[in-house]
């Protein structure tokens, strides 16, 4: 593990999430049962409510969701259930059904979205735990039906 320079680790759902360099990047049996390692590149530290560049916050200072990437919605989906953002079951069978395809599991962006990153363009995440309560839940709702939304092969 020396060598990796900064590393960021979130277990999360039997996914744990890595920094390492550019060159590795790739899903690794972990020493659980289960559990997959999944190395990605460092990038710049996501953006809060405090620090979100003008227009990655909607008239309603919820972040944009038309960014996200299918794998960084499944992420999310799993985020919003365990912290009781939403009451019913469409967030959790919509997690579930995305987490269960290969190219979504091996994704940084499930990773990321399982820790409440929000994919908010190509290169930045933003941090869903700097909003209220009630717009957390709202990028929730937002999140799945942008991914509801979008066609089958549209996948990101």
């Amino acid at each position: 593990m020396r060598g990796l320079g900064s590393a960021v680790v979130a277990i999360l759902a039997g996914v744990a999430c890595v920094a390492a360099p550019p060159a590795a990047f790739a899903g690794d049996e972990g020493a659980h049962p289960g559990l997959r390692i999944i190395k990605v590149r460092p990038g710049p530290p996501p953006m809060t409510v405090a620090t979100a560049a003008p227009g990655i916050l909607d008239y309603d200072g919820i972040p944009t969701v038309e960014h996200t990437t299918t794998a960084n919605v499944a992420g999310l989906m799993y985020y919003c259930n365990h912290h009781n953002l939403v009451v019913d079951t469409t967030v959790r069978a919509l997690g579930r059904r995305l987490a269960g395809r290969a190219d979504v599991k091996n994704a940084p962006d499930y990773a990321w979205g399982g820790q409440g990153m929000l994919r908010v363009s190509p290169q930045r995440l933003f941090d869903l735990s700097s909003l209220a309560h009630d717009r957390r839940a709202a990028v929730c709702a937002r999140a799945a039906l942008a991914e509801a939304g979008r066609p089958a092969s549209a996948g990101r």
